[in-house]
């Protein structure tokens, strides 16, 4: 759960980043219409929420390894857009999500970062998913 809270803040604080530091709002966003923007590798299935919020023991673990995964890349990207001059700082996000999206896909969760947000609002939080989410490593109260 602290790792959750680690890649929320840092995404927080790089959003503030991206949005505060442009001095020149029409000049960034002139800049950035020229430049090229990223394209995923992997297909991401429309995400749709089950009926039932269980899940298996199986995507618990491609849960985990997702998690895992987002809290390196935050950080990683995080420096990166410290870094960066403003005016790549939107392309570097936008970059970011992708990056987001593709990690999660790659750990199993085929619909990318939305269903790891379905799983992180809706899933975690009901009691019969309390053995699936511990036999993937969480410490569940």
């Amino acid at each position: 759960m602290s790792k959750k809270i680690l890649a929320i803040s840092l995404l927080a604080v790089a959003s503030l980043f991206v949005s505060c530091d442009s001095k020149d709002d029409t000049k960034a966003a002139n800049t950035q219409a020229v430049m090229p923007k990223s394209k995923p590798i992997l297909d991401k299935i429309p995400f749709t929420a089950p009926a039932k919020s269980t899940i298996t023991v199986e995507k618990a673990n491609f849960y985990a390894k997702a998690s895992n995964g987002l809290v390196e890349l935050a950080v990683k990207w995080s420096e990166r857009i410290d870094k960066a001059k403003d005016t790549e700082k939107l392309q570097i996000l936008n970059a970011y999500n992708v990056a987001r999206d593709q990690l999660c896909i790659r750990a199993g969760l085929k619909s990318g970062i939305d269903e790891y947000n379905w799983i992180t609002n809706v899933a975690m939080k009901n009691p019969e998913n309390k053995a699936a989410f511990e036999k993937a490593g969480f410490k569940m109260k």
